[in-house]
């Protein structure tokens, strides 16, 4: 399938293309940032900015929401209009969520603390699990490609739930299906006449597949707070470009705390090779002015690091 079927449009010419740049492994002049969950609840209903987050969906339900192109544009734009963030995330939320994150919220049909439903199937019944997960990974590779096609230019995958499985059950059933997403997502955007652009892994608490998932297919791989990033560079090496990784909690400190944080995470990582994250998303009870304390700090302290 071509681009052009596939309704791939000419847009305005990028602005800012350091968050890219890093994502592909390039040398930048600062380090980007931006934050998991930044389109979100945090945003207040009523600003002196347009009308936020809150008010926005408020006014309709979650998959009105995604079903609207003007709607998910205008969440997806609020917090670039707030902070000068690198990176814009498109309002699709569980639309891409890998296959096993997918899979416990089928079974579990609710939140869990133990995700003990999904992970029973795993041990019962082995083979309806991988068909399920085969089924959800042949859905999703075409979705991946089709947000390429409308503009997407950079891709990234939240296996939520991975840190529920151990070693051996991720290494059987998520990081198959992870690594055949980013070799047939990349086929894919090739077939279609499309550029290939960067793809991002973040699996929650899945520090013991680092090594795995460093060599799954992907330029980026995230990190949650719980990994050392100098530990993290250590295990990778300098093959891909590390995300993340300052507690989301951090962000209820001051914000000369955030500051000091910020400066450490930032030396840890290093200058080059690295996006700057959060370990998971931003909670709907955050101050925008920590979030924006937050953003400010990587840009400033960066920009430190590379005169010095």
């Amino acid at each position: 399938m071509e681009a052009k079927e596939l309704g791939r449009q000419d847009f305005p010419e990028l602005k800012n293309d350091t968050f890219l740049r890093a994502a592909w492994g390039e040398a930048t002049d600062y380090i980007p940032v931006w934050c998991m969950r930044q389109a979100g609840r945090y945003l207040p209903a009523f600003s002196l900015l347009p009308v936020e987050f809150r008010e926005t969906r408020a006014t309709q339900d979650f998959f009105s929401t995604c079903r609207s192109p003007e709607t998910c544009c205008e969440l997806t734009l609020q917090p670039l209009r707030r902070f000068p963030l690198d990176a814009a995330i498109i309002f699709s939320d569980i639309l891409v969520v890998p296959q096993w994150t997918l899979m416990t919220y089928m079974i579990e049909g609710s939140s869990s603390s133990t995700m003990a439903k999904a992970k029973r199937w795993l041990y019962q019944r082995p083979q309806a699990s991988h068909q399920l997960l085969r089924i959800l990974t042949d859905t999703l590779i075409p979705y991946l490609v089709g947000q390429v096609a409308a503009g997407a230019q950079a891709l990234q995958l939240f296996e939520s739930h991975a840190g529920h499985l151990g070693p051996q059950l991720f290494t059987k059933f998520a990081l198959p299906y992870i690594c055949d997403v980013a070799k047939r997502v990349k086929v894919g955007l090739q077939e279609a006449g499309l550029a290939p652009v960067p793809m991002i892994i973040f699996a929650k608490d899945g520090h013991f597949a680092l090594e795995e998932l460093a060599q799954a297919g992907y330029e980026v791989v995230g990190l949650d707070w719980t990994l050392a990033p100098e530990k993290a560079r250590e295990r990778v090496g300098k093959t891909v470009t590390l995300q993340g990784n300052l507690d989301p909690c951090a962000l209820y400190a001051s914000e000369e705390e955030i500051r000091q944080l910020v400066q450490q995470m930032l030396n840890d990582f290093g200058p080059q090779r690295y996006i700057a994250n959060l370990g998971h998303g931003l909670y709907p009870d955050m101050d925008p002015e920590h979030v924006g304390a937050f953003v400010d700090a990587v840009h400033r302290h960066s920009r430190l690091l590379r005169q010095n």
